[in-house]
């Protein structure tokens, strides 16, 4: 009797398994590809002007000279309702490559990526890009 129970549960993880989506990749990787950049750019702490939240968790920084694209590591969950920010790190410059955090109401924030741009335009159609990108990548994957 265990013998027909095994092959239906075999039979069952093998359809299971057959029936896998292939990943999206994130927003962090995604940026890195469609912009060329390394993801560790830096940004004065004292030369930011204000800061927003943008699709898929990905932070808009106005700075004095350029603008930046954050993205943070999963787990903020605070980031979007917050109306306040504080950009931390052990030296005077906030940096892409995981060391710094943005703290908003509840969560400390990893920063995972940085991105500069000379102007919010640059930027933004950056991220429009990295999103029609991330739902092409979609649409391939079904």
């Amino acid at each position: 009797m265990t013998l027909p129970y095994r092959l239906a549960s075999i039979l069952a993880l093998a359809v299971l398994a057959g029936c896998s989506t292939t990943p999206m990749p994130n927003i962090s990787t995604t940026l890195l590809e469609t912009t060329g950049q390394d993801g560790r750019a830096c940004v004065d702490t004292s030369d930011i002007r204000g800061y927003g939240v943008l699709e898929q968790d990905v932070i808009s920084i106005d700075a004095r000279n350029n603008y930046y694209l954050a993205t943070v590591l999963p787990g903020c969950n605070n980031l979007e309702v917050s109306a306040r920010a504080m950009f931390s790190s052990r030296f005077y410059e906030v940096c892409g490559g995981g060391m710094d955090h943005v703290r908003t109401g509840g969560d400390n924030c990893t920063i995972r990526n940085m991105f500069e741009f000379e102007n919010r335009e640059e930027a933004f159609a950056a991220h429009d890009a990295a999103i029609a990108a991330r739902k092409a990548a979609a649409e391939q994957a079904e």
